[in-house]
């Protein structure tokens, strides 16, 4: 939306100084025509008198002329320019709040910051980014830091100038609207539907998600609604039928606005309207920092042996993860992941401990080629107790290969 102000504007000052031009050439063509003068034979000295007042007048007329249309046009520029100001500033004000909303009702990743959103000049927003306890150690590039890019070409914004509200956004395969309460305490964010089919026949599922916010601004609550409608045959939309409770996500805070409880209820999912909407899956984080370290005490209902336990994340001052750690509730399952950064701040390898050393890595190698066919690869070295490394899979291709236990010389990839 900024891009196409911006460009909206340069197209009306170039019409304005078009129109100008064309203005004064008509202004100047019918003073000719005007100015006849009748010459009388004895009166050639007053005519030249005259002639030469007339020049000087229409010169004058002309250099005022230009002088009110300049300085027209710079006011015209400035209050264009501020427009577009305030409109970055009310954006960086109210965008980020509805970000941090969609993100939280679309993700149950446990959020530990927010960074602010900064103006580049005075026409565009910087990027919208965010840190989570990451469960994804396998991942390129960095899995703990989340952005969504506010200067891409296809972002669209539109806003209710009555109510000063933010109505919709929109990114690539990201669609949501945007309503309020009275207060705007509470944000219901409609994304988009889908058709789905049940004993044969289409209905319309619209999720709607109904975000609840504190006197500080932050996020106590969110319930997320499924409505089911009839589809039409051309797959659109019809009558309403029933909804569904989805799940219920609540949040308690440090004093500083930290995460500190983390709570999520699903429900079952219904096949009709008729059935009593039950409770089917219970899981609490309770959160302890200190300082760069987050230790997560995670429990289920019913109990799940692979996250019931504790997650221990260590991040740098930069706040990029070091490691993470779990160590599950029965004891018998505990693992641990170191991460290691190349220069560009994106992870070269991951390092998984298991009895006391090194079992497995994963080693990440990106491609810059703007052309290339694939971005990264991701090679993984399985370790034996004499911690070498005899065996490789590359996990883009499915090729493997392995090492020679004398030799030490690697075979061939296929």
């Amino acid at each position: 939306m900024l891009r196409k102000i911006t460009i909206i504007t340069i197209l009306m000052v170039l019409d304005f100084v078009v129109l100008h031009s064309q203005i004064n050439q008509d202004s100047i063509q019918n003073q000719e025509q005007k100015d006849t003068i009748i010459v009388l034979e004895n009166d050639t000295t007053a005519l030249q008198n005259d002639t030469t007042v007339l020049q000087n007048d229409t010169t004058t007329l002309q250099v005022d002329s230009v002088f009110l249309a300049r300085q027209k046009f710079i006011a015209d520029s400035l209050h264009k320019r501020k427009l577009i100001k305030d409109s970055v500033v009310f954006l960086q004000k109210e965008l980020p709040k509805l970000l941090e909303a969609a993100a939280r009702a679309e993700s149950e990743a446990i959020v530990i910051s927010y960074e602010n959103v900064n103006i580049i000049g005075d026409s565009a927003l910087d990027n919208f980014s965010y840190r989570i306890l990451t469960r994804n150690i396998s991942g390129p590039y960095t899995p703990w830091l989340k952005k969504v890019v506010l200067s891409a070409k296809n972002i669209k914004i539109e806003i209710d100038t009555t109510s000063k509200s933010i109505t919709k956004f929109s990114k690539s395969k990201k669609h949501y609207k945007f309503s309020y309460s009275d207060d705007k305490k509470v944000v219901a964010i409609n994304k988009r539907g889908s058709i789905i089919s049940k004993k044969g026949k289409n209905y319309y599922k619209l999720p709607i998600d109904s975000v609840f916010f504190d006197e500080n601004n932050k996020i106590t609550m969110i319930k997320t609604y499924i409505h089911y409608f009839n589809a039409t045959k051309n797959y659109r939309k019809s009558d309403f039928l029933y909804f569904d409770i989805d799940k219920i996500k609540k949040f308690k805070y440090f004093t500083d606005g930290v995460l500190s409880y983390y709570e999520i209820i699903k429900y079952c999912s219904r096949w009709d309207g008729g059935a009593e909407n039950k409770q089917c899956h219970i899981v609490t984080n309770n959160i302890i920092r200190e300082g760069n370290k987050f230790t997560v005490k995670e429990h289920n209902k019913p109990e799940n042996k692979f996250s019931d336990g504790t997650f221990i994340y260590e991040f740098d001052d930069s706040l990029n993860l070091k490691s993470m750690e779990f160590k599950g509730a029965d004891k018998h399952i505990s693992k641990m992941c170191f991460v290691e950064l190349n220069k560009e701040g994106n992870v070269s390898r991951y390092l998984f401990k298991k009895d006391g050393f090194i079992n497995r890595t994963l080693m990440i190698n990106y491609n810059d080629n703007p052309n290339a066919d694939y971005k990264y690869e991701i090679i993984t070295c399985y370790y034996e107790k004499d911690r070498v490394c005899y065996f490789q899979k590359n996990n883009r291709t499915g090729q493997s290969r392995r090492r020679d236990r004398l030799t030490l010389k690697w075979s061939k990839w296929k």
